[in-house]
């Protein structure tokens, strides 16, 4: 299985402090059924820039204590890159990097309260220059879950979408939970990542959370999310274009009653 978002890459953001909790994070993984991490750190804007360079570097140190700790783990670059109005202009600049470094795929991540207003703008230009985006963990997004047709226009436009493991746990609230539900149910996640920051607490988190998105989507889709979409976009292919996305399910209105109720009682 491949984890296509993860801050394991030591010192860098505000996942692993050292190598020694990077490759408790990686054993963590692996024994979850992982054989392919790839490592995500935060890419903002601004003074505390993380350069391509400085990610290859620290990924290719990674990758050498991975192997030299006995750790049958592959570990591949990339980043999360957090929107901004001039995205896709360091984008052409090569001053982000993509999942894999392949060119072709880019993890993007909202603000967490708002969408911005510039989203579909800078997802378009992305895909004028060859790039797909991938959203990073669209289930946390408050305004998407009054919005969740946003998500389903984003997916018919070729906007890949990627699922966090914990948010099927309520890590992230019963808001994240509900939504995540909705979009496995509906179809509308392409891959999933463990969004790992540091060695889980709980030993069996991710494991269980694979196991969820199993009962939810069945064996035959759940190979899809967790081995031949993110091997697609790994090999810089686009996924099959032949696919029509509804929202499936329970209704979206219901559940999103539901989780307001819990505030009124």
């Amino acid at each position: 299985m491949i984890d296509s978002h993860s801050h394991i890459l030591p010192g860098m953001d505000d996942g692993s402090k050292n190598m020694a909790e990077t490759l408790g994070m990686v054993r963590q993984l692996h024994e979850a059924g992982f054989k392919t991490l790839i490592a995500t750190p935060h890419v903002l804007e601004g003074r505390d820039f993380l350069s391509p360079t400085e990610i290859l570097t620290a990924t290719e140190q990674v990758r050498q204590a991975v192997t030299e700790a006995g750790i049958p783990v592959e570990i591949l670059p990339g980043a999360e890159n957090y929107i901004f109005p001039d995205l896709v202009k360091w984008v052409r600049a090569g001053k982000l990097l993509t999942l894999g470094n392949t060119g072709k795929h880019i993890l993007i991540e909202f603000p967490l309260l708002e969408i911005p207003h510039y989203a579909d703008q800078v997802f378009f230009e992305l895909q004028v220059l060859g790039i797909t985006p991938v959203l990073a963990h669209p289930e946390r997004y408050r305004d998407l879950s009054d919005q969740p047709e946003r998500i389903l226009d984003w997916a018919r436009k070729g906007i890949l979408l990627q699922l966090d493991l914990r948010s099927l746990s309520g890590h992230y609230g019963p808001q994240a939970r509900q939504l995540a539900e909705i979009m496995l149910n509906s179809d509308l996640i392409h891959v999933i990542g463990s969004d790992a920051h540091h060695v889980s607490s709980r030993e069996l988190t991710y494991l269980e959370g694979l196991q969820s998105i199993q009962e939810i989507v069945g064996k035959t889709r759940y190979q899809e999310l967790t081995r031949l979409n993110p091997q697609t976009v790994l090999e810089g292919n686009p996924l099959r274009g032949d696919r029509e996305y509804f929202l499936k399910g329970s209704s979206i209105k219901k559940r999103r009653s539901r989780f307001w109720n819990l505030f009124r009682r």
